[in-house]
């Protein structure tokens, strides 16, 4: 049986591979948004300064002039910021079945952790059982001292840990690990 330190809880993409597929393009994706959205800054800062009209290449070819170095970036800027937009849907979409994806991939990886919480809940629940009754008796006092008034001048547990320990080891006893 693994030590707390030696065991590791895998990763979802470890224990299903359909599920590390879609998140591997899922981050692909996100990673050719920033791209392309980096590159569309980068051009709209460029053609932020310039103003009338451009030639495009054909028009330019007809007329006998030659074309504005600006109209393949006006080009570029509209094909990523199409690609930006095409991006989000495809991103949105591959979020999607990631997240249902998710559902099952999670399956083999509580199969795997079982049998390692249960037997951290086990040592949780018989320490719980040792200071359970003691802190009973210390949530009592409190309430006596609060009745009169004096309970500000102690230290007290900030939480009702009683009634944690207890609804926690009546969870693992019901099968909860």
């Amino acid at each position: 049986m693994a030590t707390q330190s030696e065991f590791r809880v895998p990763d979802l993409t470890e224990v299903d591979s359909e599920y590390a597929r879609i998140d591997a393009q899922f981050h692909d994706l996100n990673s050719q948004k920033a791209a392309a959205d980096r590159e569309l800054a980068s051009l709209r800062e460029e053609l932020a300064g310039t103003r009338g009209p451009v030639l495009s290449e054909s028009v330019a070819a007809l007329v006998g002039e030659a074309p504005s170095s600006l109209t393949g970036k006006r080009q570029r800027a509209a094909e990523l910021s199409k690609l930006s937009a095409d991006l989000i849907q495809a991103i949105d979409l591959v979020g999607k079945r990631l997240r249902e994806r998710r559902d099952i991939a999670k399956r083999p990886l509580i199969a795997s952790v079982r049998e390692e919480y249960a037997r951290r809940a086990a040592v949780a629940v018989a320490v719980l059982g040792t200071i359970f009754e003691p802190l009973r008796e210390l949530e009592s006092l409190q309430r006596d001292f609060d009745a009169n008034d004096i309970a500000g001048h102690f230290e007290w547990p900030q939480s009702n840990i009683s009634n944690f320990a207890s609804a926690f080891c009546a969870s693992v006893h019901k099968g909860g690990a």
